[in-house]
């Protein structure tokens, strides 16, 4: 397999040689100065080449620019036509590099081939995985892109998906019909690319389906495990060696570590570090050395410090063992989703059925919904993944978690109050060890639990989540007419926090939308 020869044409699309302003225009996405550049010079202006063999009509599709797209249609310009190049890739090759879906669905109304290949063989599907281009690839394949196609070395877009490290895209492949344990013309398996490129999600994924073999040598006699091993990617050899060990034995594996631990990926460590320092070394501190000096003196400060704990330990279990709002998988919503973009004929209006959908959960995500790449599932109201709960914080959880960090504030700060008060009987012996120890400990979950605690009261005063504060470019609801942030969720101090304490229905679906389309 060789590395996609686009992306060696695209980083040449800027050259010493003056090219005719035609394809500034067209790269600019600017339609009046194309359209003037055509009443002075003529239709055949469109029909030029670049200095690389392009035509213009490829520079609109990489661009994804529609209505430039769309003059060269009304003006029956060909939009088919391949580069004068080794490639030959054709302009529906270039507007599946960068996912342009809208672009792809108008060459396709336009009477362009869905399954066109270039002089490699790649089809559009085959490029969409190349550029990991997960929605493209669901309307190609829902538009009826075949999947048997490969290109010259025998590689198919799950092969290239695996190759590159696309798994969410490799995920749908699968689904949707693609074999793991097709061979291209060397030998190889996808588990052999994805040992090559490096990818352990992707091997783990590929070793997860039924009948695929991790110990099967290409045409050089090389294993996916060999392949890895000369590449010193250690993660990967250490998990297809537990693997085969898995299945070469008669009795279930316990991993040991793993229990304790948590999987790779997951790990348990914040929260267990948390834990140790707390039970074995706070608790001891404040029973053995505080408790007895101050209990005569200060009988309702350790009431309340006692009762503190006590909420901190409740809102700490129900924050790590609930379900934080995990969708549910595999739903037949999903499905018809998949089955509907072929029916479907938005596009160009920015309309999009795949964006809500989740490839590895295969659920469709309702709004302010995410998956999680630590938990490996969508979550409700998404706020972000905390290792010291090891957990998400979603819907269900988000008041316990909130409580944690106040009430571990509120710890930090009698804790202090109890340590001055102690050193003021004993005195100023700063050179103990378990104080040095216990003030540096106690700096560093002071720190980090005031922090989260106000970052998340604020977010409960104005109805955002951590994910939507971080990423709101990325989420159109969270955009007014203009493109600039707007919060459709905001209804104010007290319905907010009402809301954040599941005490007052949150907006419907249908409520938001409607706003994003009205603010201007």
């Amino acid at each position: 397999m060789s590395e996609p020869s686009q992306q060696v044409n695209f980083a040449d699309k800027e050259t010493g040689v003056k090219s005719h302003p035609i394809f500034e225009a067209v790269k600019a996405g600017l339609l009046i100065p194309v359209q003037t550049l055509v009443e002075t010079q003529g239709l055949p202006v469109l029909t030029l080449r670049d200095d690389k063999g392009h035509t213009p009509a490829h520079w609109a599709c990489l661009g994804g620019h529609t209505a430039i797209l769309r003059y060269m249609i009304e003006n029956k310009i060909p939009i088919d036509e391949p580069s004068s190049n080794e490639l030959g890739a054709r302009p529906i090759h270039w507007a599946c590099v960068n996912g342009h879906i809208a672009i792809v669905d108008i060459l396709t109304q336009a009477g362009v081939e869905l399954d066109a290949v270039d002089n490699k063989n790649c089809t559009p599907l085959i490029v969409a995985a190349q550029y990991g281009q997960t929605m493209l690839a669901g309307y190609l394949m829902g538009k009826g892109a075949r999947l048997q196609l490969t290109d010259k070395d025998g590689d198919n877009a799950l092969h290239w998906a695996a190759f590159k490290g696309h798994n969410e895209l490799m995920r749908l492949l699968i689904y949707s019909g693609f074999n793991p344990r097709q061979k291209d013309n060397f030998g190889q398996t996808a588990l052999h690319l994805a040992c090559i490129n490096g990818n352990i999600t992707a091997v783990q994924e590929l070793c997860e389906q039924d009948g695929v073999e991790i110990d099967i040598p290409d045409v050089n006699g090389k294993t996916p495990l060999q392949l890895a091993i000369g590449r010193k990617h250690d993660k990967i050899v250490n998990y297809l060696k537990k693997e085969v060990q898995t299945r070469n034995s008669i009795l279930p594996r316990i991993d040991c570590w793993a229990i304790i631990f948590g999987p790779p990926g997951n790990s348990k460590g914040a929260l267990l570090f948390f834990l140790v320092n707390v039970v074995l070394w706070g608790y001891p501190m404040y029973i053995f050395k505080c408790f007895p000096l101050t209990w005569n003196e200060l009988p309702i400060y350790h009431l309340t410090f006692i009762f503190t704990n006590v909420v901190m330990w409740i809102c700490l279990y129900h924050a790590n063992t609930v379900d934080p709002g995990f969708l549910p998988r595999n739903i037949p919503e999903y499905d018809l989703a998949i089955k509907q973009v072929a029916h479907f004929d938005e596009w160009k209006q920015g309309q999009n059925p795949l964006s809500r959908l989740c490839h590895t959960c295969r659920t469709v995500k309702p709004i302010r919904a995410k998956h999680c790449r630590v938990c490996n599932r969508c979550v409700k109201e998404f706020d972000h993944h905390c290792p010291y709960i090891h957990n998400c914080v979603g819907y269900y959880n988000r008041v316990s978690f909130t409580g944690v960090c106040i009430t571990m504030t509120l710890m930090g700060l009698q804790t202090i109050y109890f340590s001055h008060y102690v050193l003021s009987i004993e005195g100023m012996s700063w050179y103990q060890i378990d104080y040095l120890v216990g003030f540096g400990l106690l700096a560093f979950f002071l720190l980090v639990a005031s922090c989260i605690a106000q970052t998340s009261i604020y977010h409960a005063a104005v109805n955002l989540t951590t994910n939507e504060r971080i990423n709101f470019k990325r989420y159109n609801y969270l955009k007014d007419g203009k493109g600039a942030f707007y919060n459709p969720f905001n209804r104010g101090l007290k319905n907010n926090f009402l809301e954040f304490l599941h005490l007052r229905p949150g907006m419907r679906e249908e409520d938001v939308t409607l706003l994003g389309v009205h603010v201007v």
